[in-house]
C-alpha cells in the first residue's frame, strides 16, 4: 500500500507533537498539512487521512473540512458536548470517523474488561472510577474514565446518565457509578476502576507513562481506516481482529 498523507489538527499539542515525532521515524507516512490555534489547513492541504487531537472548535473546522473533502477522520479530542458529537454522527454518514476517548489500546482491553467485570459482578458491587492528569487537562472526569463508566452502566442496564455521580461530601450513594479527579504534575493519564463488594474488591487500572501510546493508537487506526466504508467507529473496532486489515 501506498504511503499515509496525514492532515494534522492539534499539530502543537502535547499528542500532536508525538504524532509528528512518530511520523519522521517511517518513510511510509508524511504529514502533509497542520491545523492548531496558529492556524488553519491551507487550501492545497489534501491528505488520505484527518487526525485530530485538538480542542472542541478546532475539531469541528477540522470536521467540515474532512467531510467537505472526503476525507476519512481520527478523532482523539475530549470533551465534546452534544451538538458537536451529533455533527460527527452526521458526518460519519458520508466519510469513516474514527473516535476514541482514549487511543491506547490497553485502554481498549481495559474497557472489555470492565464490561465483562460489570456484567459478572452481583449489583452489591459498587462501582468508582478515579482518574489521574496532568495540571494542563480542562476537561473533568477525562473522557477515558466517562467511556469507562458508560461502559458499566451499558454492561448493567443502566443509563449512565441517571447513575453517574462525582464524589464529593456524604455518605455513597446506592446503585450509583462515582467519579475521583486528581490534577496535577505531568502524568499523561491514570484510570482505575474499583468494584467494591463486602470483604473483597476487584481493581482495574491502566497507567500511561508515556503519551506516545496515544500517538501510536491514532496511526494505527488512521492505517485502519483510510479504505473503509462511511460509518462511525471506535478504537475497539480497529483492535477487533475480524475487522483489522491483513499484515
Amino acid at each position: 500500500m501506498p504511503g499515509l498523507k496525514i492532515l494534522l489538527s492539534g499539530a502543537t499539542g502535547r499528542v500532536g507533537r508525538e504524532i509528528e515525532r512518530l511520523v519522521r521515524g517511517d518513510e511510509d507516512l508524511e504529514v502533509s498539512g497542520r491545523a492548531s490555534s496558529a492556524g488553519f489547513f491551507a487550501a492545497g492541504d489534501l491528505g488520505d487521512v484527518l487526525i485530530d487531537f485538538s480542542r472542541p472548535e478546532l475539531t469541528l473546522r477540522a470536521l467540515e473540512f474532512a467531510d467537505s473533502h472526503g476525507i476519512p477522520m481520527v478523532i482523539g479530542t475530549t470533551g465534546i458536548e452534544a451538538g458537536l458529537q451529533r455533527r460527527i454522527e452526521t458526518a460519519s454518514e458520508r466519510i469513516p470517523v474514527c473516535q476514541a476517548a482514549n487511543f491506547s489500546i490497553g485502554v481498549n482491553v481495559l474497557l472489555d474488561l470492565v464490561e465483562r467485570a460489570a456484567a459478572g459482578l452481583p449489583p452489591a458491587f459498587e462501582i468508582e472510577i478515579s482518574e489521574v492528569h496532568h495540571r494542563w487537562k480542562v476537561d473533568a472526569p477525562s473522557g477515558t474514565a466517562l467511556a469507562l463508566g458508560h461502559t458499566a452502566a451499558a454492561a448493567r442496564g443502566q443509563a449512565h446518565e441517571d447513575v453517574a455521580r462525582v464524589r464529593g461530601d456524604g455518605a455513597r450513594e446506592p446503585d450509583g457509578i462515582g467519579y475521583q479527579v486528581v490534577r496535577g504534575g505531568d502524568v499523561p493519564g491514570e484510570h482505575t476502576v474499583w468494584f467494591l463488594g463486602d470483604g473483597e474488591r476487584l481493581e482495574l487500572t491502566h497507567r500511561a507513562g508515556d503519551r506516545a501510546i496515544f500517538a501510536r493508537g491514532a496511526l494505527h487506526a488512521a492505517r485502519w481506516l483510510r479504505n473503509r466504508p462511511p460509518g462511525l467507529y471506535s478504537m475497539r473496532d480497529v483492535l477487533d481482529r475480524q475487522s483489522s486489515p491483513d499484515p
